[in-house]
């Protein structure tokens, strides 16, 4: 390589590795499932959604009780009552409990489901806020604070996220 050359590949070398960056890009995080859990609105969602969640269990328990208690009295006549009227009972309550399970089953799909479109609600909420204080304080990006590895502690809009929601939802 000739002289000139050698001086080229420097100048190009420097100038490629020698970028500074600078941003101006307010970038903040947010832990959506505190400011959820800890605004007054998400508070009486959830608990809402807590006592359907209850109430069900509830039903199921009685059902499971009533199995329970049929189950303990073919097995006190088990040695008294025909083999056939045995089986006769047997193939009844497992009938029952086959219904039993897939009515279980149901139930916690439909409260599955019920849930999740009670807190998709809360977060279209609860999003035009979150888009308005974006706007009003120049932010270009909210992060999840999940993702979040490590990050000073004035990015974290939290509080005032759950302060506005508060605010706002009363």
């Amino acid at each position: 390589m000739n002289p000139v050359n050698k001086i080229v590949f420097f100048l190009i070398f420097t100038f490629l590795f020698n970028v500074n960056a600078h941003s101006n890009n307010k970038v903040v995080f947010i832990d959506i499932q505190y400011a959820v859990n800890n605004s007054n609105i998400g508070k009486k969602v959830i608990e809402d959604i807590n006592k359907i969640q209850n109430d069900e269990t509830n039903k199921l328990k009685l059902i499971e009780e009533s199995l329970k208690k049929k189950d303990n009295e073919i097995r006190k006549v088990k040695n008294i009552i025909s083999k056939d009227e045995l089986e006769s009972k047997i193939s009844i309550l497992k009938k029952e409990i086959n219904s039993y399970n897939l009515k279980k089953e149901e139930i916690q799909k439909k409260f599955t489901i019920d849930k999740n479109l009670k807190l998709d609600e809360l977060i279209k909420k609860i999003n035009p806020l979150i888009s308005k204080f974006m706007e009003d304080n120049s932010i270009e990006l909210i992060l999840s604070k999940k993702i979040v590895y490590l990050g000073k502690t004035e990015l974290d809009i939290t509080n005032e996220i759950v302060e506005l929601i508060n605010n706002n939802y009363k």
